[in-house]
């Protein structure tokens, strides 16, 4: 396992790990060449936390697993709200991860303007609305007040709150390793639509 020399500077400041180019074991190297295929290149994270802990890798595959199969919301609600937990936190390596999924599934990227004016912004729904003021109420402060809650049970059943709820928890996990270590965005949304070339 070998990483730069050269140190690795995102919009974060400079990464206190250096990327590891060149894992070891058959897990990773699938996991680097799985990724490229997917998304033109090895997304950092996975370079700094995961080339060093692989079983973190591991379980983190479990829980994009669980997202995409098992959740019962939409496709579209959950990538809004998956974004706009990342925003909110600042985590723009996660923000760049999801939309660059909504990218390819076709969601369209015009669906993540104006996060922050979400309230008055025509094109969210009322239910997406209620949403994202609770995933902004919970990147703010965990103790999230009950007028959020009483939006959400006027658009959403107990189990898509409880839906709601660990999708955005897992997005605080992701945030909480990617913005310590100052890891910031590969820009890989662009690279979905064409409008950059892959490395």
């Amino acid at each position: 396992m070998t990483s730069q020399s050269v140190p690795v500077v995102s919009e974060h400041g400079t990464l206190p790990l250096s990327p590891v180019e060149r894992p070891r074991g058959i897990f990773l190297r699938l996991l680097y060449f799985g990724t490229r295929l997917r998304y033109g290149k090895t997304p950092t994270a996975f370079r700094v936390v995961y080339a060093r802990f692989p079983v973190v890798g591991l379980i983190s595959l479990l829980m994009v697993t669980v997202l995409d199969r098992f959740l019962s919301l939409e496709q579209d609600l959950r990538y809004l709200v998956q974004v706009g937990t990342a925003m909110r936190n600042g985590c723009t390596f996660c923000a760049d991860l999801v939309l660059a999924e909504a990218v390819r599934k076709k969601v369209g990227i015009d669906r993540f303007t104006n996060f922050l004016n979400f309230e008055t912004a025509g094109h969210f729904s009322g239910r997406e609305k209620a949403a994202l003021a609770y995933a902004f109420a919970v990147a703010d402060s965990l103790a999230v007040p009950d007028a959020v809650f009483a939006r959400l049970k006027s658009s959403f059943s107990e189990r898509e709150i409880a839906e709601l709820v660990w999708i955005c928890a897992v997005e605080r996990y992701f945030g909480s390793m990617a913005l310590p270590l100052r890891i910031g965005s590969d820009h890989l949304a662009p690279r979905q639509d064409g409008s950059a070339s892959a490395a």
